[in-house]
């Protein structure tokens, strides 16, 4: 029950890492924008209802508080991401410690002819390895499902920005990805 709280709670944390890296990339056109042509940016309506109350004038003014936004956005999405990565880890450590102490329950009350009858290293040998194989592999499914959230994430930003645009991005590097992925394997 413990470790379906904590898979819950890794999913709303792979949810939130998904929406930062879209905030992320929402806060790079304006960042890019105020650094090409500061003038573009002050034309926007939604720009001047928030800057003229705050004393900004000037489209020049905006290059700091748009500098400053962005590097907000990106320090918190960097955070997001180091916690998902950090309780990815503890979830994974915590199922391979159940599962060590299963295994080693198990092994423990198996009758007195099994114990005698097998070497007691090569079970602790087996158990070790069969349950740091079985970490590792979670481990790397919960990174594969956070990678997938987080491109998800990106995608329906860029979907947003540019379909073409997107769409082609998409088709390019899942292609590249998919070679890789079978050449590697």
């Amino acid at each position: 029950h413990k470790r379906r709280i904590q898979l819950l709670a890794l999913l709303l944390v792979m949810l939130a890492s998904g929406a930062a890296e879209l905030v992320t990339l929402g806060s790079v056109i304006p960042f890019l924008a105020v650094l090409t042509d500061p003038s573009f940016l002050w034309e926007q309506k939604y720009i001047r209802s928030i800057a003229i109350p705050l004393g900004y004038t000037d489209p020049s003014q905006l290059l700091i508080p748009v500098v400053i936004c962005f590097a907000f956005a990106a320090v918190i999405a960097a955070s997001i991401r180091l916690c998902n990565v950090w309780l990815n880890g503890i979830l994974a450590a915590s199922i391979g410690s159940d599962l060590s102490c299963e295994a080693y329950k198990r092994t423990l009350y198996q009758p007195f002819t099994v114990h005698v009858q097998r070497n007691s290293s090569e079970v602790i040998a087996a158990s070790t390895s069969q349950v740091k194989l079985t970490v590792n592999a979670l481990n790397a499914i919960l990174q594969s499902v956070t990678s997938a959230v987080v491109a998800i994430g990106i995608l329906i930003g860029m979907l947003f920005i540019s379909a073409p645009i997107a769409i082609s991005a998409f088709i390019i590097f899942g292609s590249a990805y998919s070679l890789l992925a079978f050449t590697v394997n």
